[in-house]
């Protein structure tokens, strides 16, 4: 993550927001996981991403976001999802991709929320710092996010079977020393 990308956070009543000005990626997906599963084990289970400042994300990024929306549909409550605002149109294309339009929803100008506006850029202020993540760690989340990729769709099989397998590989030699 560059020093001019940032992760913005908050709440507009019963709605998680995450705002990624910068890249969306293995770097910073740690942090926004962290946050987003904080608030669904707080009993949140609507989250809206905000890619509006967003000029790529990669795959580590959408398993994590793919991995939530699971969560939510698992929880039973209909009301909730996964949804993302203003991609680019290569961000949106990598969503549908990879298959997983089906439960993250895009909103490609985010006019679903185009009267709340002015309340959410009150309330996606603060800033989340992205920690430094050990080797293991690292591993362990681009694992997941994969191995969620690889559930969601079976095309995505043969995209990331070798990936999911070097990472299982890698995180067990990191674990053997």
């Amino acid at each position: 993550m560059s020093a001019s990308d940032s992760v913005l956070v908050g709440c507009l009543g019963s709605v998680a927001w995450v705002r990624v000005v910068g890249s969306a990626t293995h770097e910073n997906s740690g942090a926004i996981r962290n946050f987003l599963t904080n608030r669904f084990d707080a009993g949140w289970r609507s989250f809206v991403i905000d890619l509006g400042e967003c000029p790529a994300i990669d795959s580590t990024f959408i398993g994590m976001l793919y991995r939530l929306a699971s969560r939510v549909v698992e929880s039973g409550d209909e009301k909730g999802g996964v949804e993302v605002l203003r991609a680019s149109e290569r961000n949106a294309k990598s969503i549908c991709k990879l298959g997983l339009d089906c439960l993250i929803k895009l909103d490609k100008d985010g006019a679903r929320w185009k009267d709340e506006w002015d309340l959410v850029e009150e309330n996606i202020s603060k800033n989340i710092d992205t920690p430094c993540l050990t080797r293991q760690e690292k591993t362990e989340l681009v694992l997941d996010a994969h191995e969620a990729l690889l559930h969601a769709n079976q095309e995505n099989e043969s995209r990331f079977c070798d990936v999911v397998e070097f990472l299982r590989q890698d995180l067990a030699a990191q674990t053997k020393g």
